[in-house]
């Protein structure tokens, strides 16, 4: 996770310096302790889902969503650790009320 996520970062050097070795170490320490703190909030929003989300239906499948504010949050991972991904949508997108309104696609892919 942390070789890719590392590639989308913007690394800032620091400006000139006899050892301007050790502060890119610092700037780049900074960027993966974000990236970290990044990756500790999904984990800790895909727990809350899991925990205290609602079964609903997505085709064959039973998932835990979490509705707050209009959105509803899902993930398609099986525990919160394995989550890298969080889904979120409108109330009206979701399977369950494109299903119940006939706005379903005719094909997944």
């Amino acid at each position: 996770m942390l070789g890719a996520s590392s590639q989308d970062v913007t690394w800032t050097f620091a400006g000139h310096a006899e050892n301007a070795a050790q502060r890119r170490d610092r700037v780049a320490d900074r960027a993966v302790a974000r990236l970290y703190a990044a990756l500790a909030r999904q984990v800790a929003l895909a727990r809350h889902i899991f925990e205290h989300g609602v079964d609903g239906r997505f085709y064959s499948q039973t998932r835990k969503y979490h509705r707050e504010g209009g959105k509803v949050y899902w993930s398609m991972d099986p525990s919160p650790e394995a989550t890298d991904l969080v889904n979120r949508c409108d109330e009206a997108q979701t399977y369950e009320a494109r299903f119940a309104a006939g706005t379903l696609p005719n094909k997944l892919w």
